[in-house]
């Protein structure tokens, strides 16, 4: 029979810590090093403020030029003449977002950044204009950008190409009405799915009617055919209106309107001619 032998654990023997040599004195060092530290790094920081302070103050950094990007319509002198800048001023000492909140005045400005270019001794003015999207009829003739701000009124010279929003009362732009407003949304939505179409597109439009029942009507350009659209969907009603167009070709001079604000068709009315009108009584 097999007799079991049990293996007793084995003690750890810890050895004894060596102990430090010069324990007092290296504590010492360390405690040196530390403080040399300290101070290294304390006059580090009171060079670099005592050298900034030097260059805000020293004629060294003066502003040499201005130099301003992004400009389509804005005149650079305009921007100038806003910014404020004083060419005698130093670069460092130069308050960049208070410059950007001058310019930020400018209805065409959508955003401002402005930096420092020390190789050149330049201040950098980078521009980011509002982008047009149609014209607004209110009391006058405004600009609207493509997330519906109205920043300008209309200037001809300009030679804005764009339709125009119709149907909006002053008063209910400036209580901002929601369902002028929900209006307006969609009528830049439409002329979002416009842009870029090749059989009708947002250059063969002259206006966007908003109407009182919460539909959208535009006017053909050529002809001043209205088109109903109701609300919606305008997508699909665009890609219908686009296969009954070739079909219409020399004809829509004799269209009255055409209404797409019935599902899954086009309805088109032409006009009366001489013969088919009744005679009078």
């Amino acid at each position: 029979m097999a007799s079991r032998y049990r293996i007793g654990r084995q003690r750890r023997i810890r050895r004894p810590k060596k102990q430090r040599k010069g324990g007092l004195w290296a504590r010492v060092v360390r405690a040196g090093r530390g403080a040399l530290s300290v101070a290294t790094a304390a006059s580090l920081v009171f060079l670099g403020y005592t050298l900034y302070r030097y260059f805000q103050h020293s004629g060294q950094l003066h502003i040499g030029e201005v130099k301003i990007m992004g400009c389509m319509n804005i005149a650079e002198s305009e921007l100038l003449d806003l910014a404020k800048v004083d060419f005698r001023a130093n670069l460092l000492s130069l308050d960049l977002q208070e410059v950007s909140r001058h310019l930020a005045r400018h209805p065409w400005v959508e955003k401002a950044r402005v930096r420092r270019d020390f190789s050149g001794k330049a201040l950098i003015i980078e521009v980011q204009e509002r982008v047009p999207r149609a014209l607004i009829l209110l009391d006058e003739l405004y600009l609207m950008d493509r997330n519906g701000e109205v920043f300008k009124k209309a200037d001809f010279k300009e030679r804005m190409d764009l339709p125009i929003l119709t149907g909006v009362t002053p008063q209910e732009w400036k209580e901002k009405d929601p369902r002028t407003l929900e209006l307006l949304r969609q009528a830049l939505e439409l002329l979002e799915h416009l842009e870029g179409r090749k059989v009708f597109s947002l250059r063969d439009v002259s206006e966007v009617h908003l109407g009182r029942k919460m539909e959208l009507t535009l006017y053909t350009l050529r002809e001043g055919i209205p088109i109903r659209l109701g609300s919606g969907d305008y997508a699909d009603k665009l890609n219908r209106l686009e296969k009954v167009l070739p079909d219409l070709r020399g004809k829509m001079k004799n269209v009255e309107s055409l209404a797409l604000n019935y599902p899954k068709k086009v309805v088109v009315k032409m006009k009366e001619t001489k013969s088919e009108r009744p005679p009078k009584s």
